[in-house]
């Protein structure tokens, strides 16, 4: 039931739901919006901020806008995204919108999209993806809705007092000592797997590996630039959708970075350049390897050793553990991993901590 005098109720899902009066339809019905939350004291306190956004808004007309949803977001993206971002990060929010939310709700005019329409979508998203999917897509959606509330097109985001699921932390993935020593034994021999070696060494992602050059090897210091990163993204052309690689710089100013290599990685790589007849130092023939032909061969090679369960990210996992069990600190390793915080690389290799822990806790046994 609905406490006296306000339009708040305790639904059956544990939560409360405010209603508030949202505008009128053409017809003179009333448009409610509704604001959820598990406290009480929480969605009274916003609804009384609608109430007043109201007062507010009411002085100012919308903008006539008869677009549906669909519409705005390519003008959207096409206006205010393309301009700025990278290919591959507009090629990202795109195929997020087109995707998992346009096919569903892109017929819906903008200026009638309502909350309830977003908790729907959310609701059918949760049958398939993960939860830090969702996030993502509906982070893309929020900006989305912004930009028409700045231009007046709306006068408030529908996305807000949608609850999003709760991530759940990433536990790390890395080879054992004895599944690292068998994986090198296997590759060793073979430069059509030096890629999975480089990981190995260096940590570096799929796409900073496509995307080294021989010109960011210093021989002389014994250091590798990553300065690129090589991408298959979605495009579009006359024919339809199709992908095609291309090559970006870092995904941000930490992932361009330089890295010590050992005396033996240097040796490698100097054995390799020899035969190389590539400006990349991954390559087939002439051009750089794609990221998903690298995976395809660490594919073969875990298959036939028995190392299913890991991919080739868990290769960065494991330069990062040995890097830790090695003593580093995690502001180093944080440096040579690229992270844009030590608060990143802690919260992925918290789990590798534990040895340590452990040693540290023991020395404080009393006696």
């Amino acid at each position: 039931m609905a406490r006296r005098g306000e339009n708040i109720y305790k639904r059956k899902d544990g939560r409360w739901e405010g209603r508030y009066i949202k505008g009128r339809q053409n017809n003179g019905r009333i448009h409610y919006g509704y604001i959820y939350g598990y406290k009480y004291s929480e969605v009274k306190h916003q609804l009384i901020l609608k109430k007043y956004e109201k007062q507010t808004n009411d002085s100012k007309k919308l903008l006539p806008y008869e677009g549906k949803l669909l519409d705005w977001t390519n003008y959207w993206l096409e206006t205010f995204v393309r301009p700025k971002v990278k290919s591959s990060t507009f090629a990202s929010y795109k195929n997020k919108m087109d995707v998992h939310v346009l096919s569903r709700i892109g017929s819906i005019k903008l200026q009638k999209l309502k909350q309830s329409d977003l908790t729907s979508l959310l609701e059918k998203m949760d049958e398939t993806l993960k939860a830090s999917s969702i996030r993502s897509i509906f982070s893309v959606l929020k900006n989305c809705l912004g930009k028409a509330i700045s231009l007046n097109l709306l006068t408030e985001n529908p996305c807000m007092g949608v609850e999003l699921p709760k991530t759940k932390k990433k536990t790390v993935q890395a080879l054992s000592i004895k599944d690292q020593a068998k994986l090198v034994k296997e590759i060793n021999t073979n430069q059509k797997f030096f890629s999975i070696m480089l990981a190995l060494q260096t940590g570096l992602r799929i796409g900073e590996i496509c995307g080294l050059k021989w010109e960011d090897i210093d021989f002389e210091n014994n250091t590798l630039g990553v300065n690129r990163t090589v991408l298959r993204i979605q495009t579009e052309d006359t024919a339809g959708r199709k992908t095609e690689i291309v090559e970006v710089t870092p995904k941000s100013s930490n992932s361009q970075r330089k890295i010590p290599i050992t005396k033996t990685l240097r040796k490698n790589l100097l054995e390799l350049k020899k035969v190389s007849t590539s400006e990349y130092v991954i390559s087939n023939k002439h051009k750089a390897l794609e990221p998903r032909t690298i995976a395809y061969r660490f594919q073969i090679i875990r298959k036939k050793i028995g190392l299913e369960k890991f991919s080739f990210h868990s290769l960065r996992h494991t330069f990062a553990t040995r890097c830790l069990e090695a003593g580093g600190n995690i502001a180093t390793i944080s440096s040579l991993l690229g992270h844009s915080s030590t608060k990143m690389t802690l919260d992925c290799y918290t789990n590798s901590f534990f040895t340590e822990e452990r040693q540290l806790v023991e020395k404080l046994e009393f006696v």
